[in-house]
């Protein structure tokens, strides 16, 4: 209704406007338009005198030209206010808005230095929603620190727990090359050198895993698996380890349960699980290895006995270089096994999770059901 009115109010405005500007080109023009409307509206036109002394021109009138007349002159008006109106309506949106943007940098340029802009009603809702994103950022640029602060300080113990199976293996062969030994104990020197070597390749794979970490795209190349024979395969490669503790693998999988992954990133995943599975497993215990086939994906239990987690640690255990052991022992890794392996099963669009309860703990992956 109020827009009705308003737009009544143009027309009539507009009407005024035309009939002033009409009135202003007569005058300036001599009655021109005055002779217009004689010529358009009066029929039988004659020239009288108007007591005594003005000339005026006396004739038939005609209503329907007069009608079409000042309908023309409403709409030219009309057109010509609106035209106006959104021009200048134009002109002040451009200004508002410039202020606008001007105050709120000036806003952001403050609260970004900690400083505290001066309230204004219109504005809260933003200046909520930037001190948002700033307090986002802040925790960002804290976990990012925190972060390289964590590999840095894991760089340093591994470059100090390299020193000490290099300085063994210098030591034997040292002893090997400069002494004659008996047959038995150059056998156990060769042994040690041996054990020695793989913690030492150990220790460099790890550097190498803390270079590479999210420093590259891991690129998927998928294919159907046998489940069952995959890990059977896995498995087999790590009897040896095994028999340091006496524990053995039951695998446990439904026939025929197939897994749609890459084949090498999904190995380092089961290969990093099972690891720390035997490492933190009692003695003389099982690990087992179970799976199930659901309508829309297919899960992985990996169980062991062992030390028991706590809540905190079951949520931290997945974040990049945590250890669980703080002792930088010959067991600790570089923190970044299970971060890894996380990452490789959310781009297959699975998740990883854990839990444990009396020191029973269970990893399960859960994937799509291609």
């Amino acid at each position: 209704m109020k827009r009705k009115k308003w737009k009544w109010n143009y027309y009539i405005l507009s009407f005024c406007v035309f009939i002033g500007l009409m009135l202003f080109i007569d005058n300036k023009l001599e009655g021109t338009v005055a002779e217009y409307f004689e010529r358009t509206m009066l029929f039988d036109r004659e020239k009288v005198l108007f007591c005594g002394s003005m000339e005026i021109t006396r004739g038939t009138f005609y209503w329907p030209r007069l009608r079409g007349i000042l309908t023309d002159m409403a709409i030219g008006g009309f057109v010509l206010l609106e035209i106006v109106v959104y021009w200048t309506s134009r002109y002040s949106q451009n200004k508002e808005q410039k202020r606008i943007i001007n105050e709120l940098e000036q806003r952001i340029s403050l609260l970004t230095k900690g400083e505290i802009p001066e309230k204004v009603q219109e504005l809260k809702l933003i200046d909520s929603q930037i001190n948002k994103i700033i307090s986002e950022n802040e925790l960002v640029k804290q976990e990012m620190l925190m972060e390289m602060s964590k590999k840095n300080d894991l760089v340093t113990y591994l470059a100090h727990d390299l020193k000490t199976p290099l300085t063994s293996i210098i030591g034997y062969l040292t002893i090997l090359e400069e002494s004659e030994v008996p047959e038995n104990v150059r056998q156990s020197y060769i042994k040690k050198l041996l054990e020695k070597s793989y913690r030492l390749e150990d220790l460099t794979n790890q550097f190498f895993d803390i270079t590479r970490f999210n420093l590259q795209e891991i690129p998927l190349n998928k294919s159907s698996l046998d489940a069952k024979f995959f890990l059977e395969q896995l498995t087999e490669e790590l009897y040896p380890l095994l028999m340091k503790k006496s524990l053995k693998f039951d695998i446990n999988l439904p026939d025929g349960m197939m897994i749609y992954v890459d084949g090498q990133l999904f190995a380092r995943v089961l290969n990093n699980l099972l690891k720390n599975a035997i490492a933190y497993s009692h003695k003389d215990s099982i690990i087992k290895i179970n799976g199930t086939i659901e309508e829309n994906s297919i899960k992985l239990f990996i169980e062991n006995d062992g030390d028991v987690i706590s809540e905190q640690e079951l949520k931290l255990i997945f974040e990049k270089f945590y250890r669980r052991d703080q002792s930088r022992s010959q067991a600790a890794g570089s923190g970044l096994g299970l971060a890894i392996a996380r990452e490789i099963v959310q781009k297959h669009q699975g998740s990883i999770d854990a839990e444990s309860k009396n020191g029973h703990t269970v990893f399960i992956i859960t994937l799509p059901n291609s």
